[in-house]
């Protein structure tokens, strides 16, 4: 697409956008879809030849718009992102495919990303832990649960933990400003042995600061391996804040 088709096709979605607010009232306000409905209309795989505008303007309409703007939007997310994961090779576990059981969708923002594996993490514990005990509330678990991250970690992932409600522990660095195993080991046991429930470590790969990059290839193993009575692993997320990837 060229400067010139740019501003043509530019102008055709303005009146796109004018067109569907004028009549709106033709369209139904509720969508007559099952979830799931828009996986079986587009590919299972990413194209390897691009399509004209007037092909993506056509499938717009057949596929997106008979949804309500977000859950088909999210649908289209899913799809795409399995796309990617196929494309990256990714294990089974990370697509969703037909059964739901991987896949995502695109976060705003690197914060809103964290936020949310944060609260994925505290909501899966929480169930893992009521179906062992169920005469624990969800309160008293949630006073109990502790998350890590390096004393170098952006300001979100603290704010994460502020609007999830957990208690956040940052883990000392060495002299090259990273986390190693033995300094997360020492405090997951610490409070582990003080009655806390350790749910939750967001490594960083390039730290805002001094750009370092925590052990992974410890921190992982022992992630996995850190169980307690209610828990079978701590859930690892790994950060980019100096280059901006999650």
């Amino acid at each position: 697409m060229d400067a010139a088709e740019f501003r043509r096709r530019g102008k055709e979605m303005v009146d796109y956008v004018a067109d569907y607010l004028e009549n709106i009232e033709q369209r139904p306000v509720y969508p007559d879809l099952e979830p799931g409905y828009l996986r079986s209309l587009i590919p299972t795989e990413a194209p390897l030849e691009p399509e004209s505008y007037e092909e993506i303007m056509h499938d717009v309409e057949r596929v997106i718009m008979p949804g309500a703007a977000s859950p088909a939007c999210t649908e289209l997310e899913t799809v795409m992102l399995d796309w990617l994961g196929k494309m990256l090779h990714l294990p089974e576990s990370f697509i969703a495919g037909t059964h739901g059981h991987g896949g995502g969708v695109i976060q705003g923002t690197a914060s809103e990303a964290t936020l949310m594996s944060l609260l994925a993490a505290r909501c899966k514990t929480i169930r893992q832990i009521l179906v062992t005990d169920s005469k624990k509330s969800e309160s008293e678990i949630l006073s109990k649960l502790v998350a890590y991250t390096s004393d170098q970690a952006h300001s979100s992932v603290e704010r994460a933990a502020l609007i999830g409600a957990v208690m956040m522990r940052k883990v000392p660095t060495d002299e090259h400003y990273a986390v190693r195993e033995e300094m997360l080991r020492k405090m997951v046991e610490e409070d582990k042995a003080a009655g806390l429930i350790p749910f939750y470590f967001c490594a960083t790969l390039g730290t805002t600061p001094s750009c370092a990059f925590d052990h992974i290839m410890e921190l992982g193993p022992l992630c996995k391996s850190a169980s307690c009575s209610q828990l079978q692993s701590l859930r690892l997320l790994m950060a980019g804040s100096s280059d901006g990837s999650i």
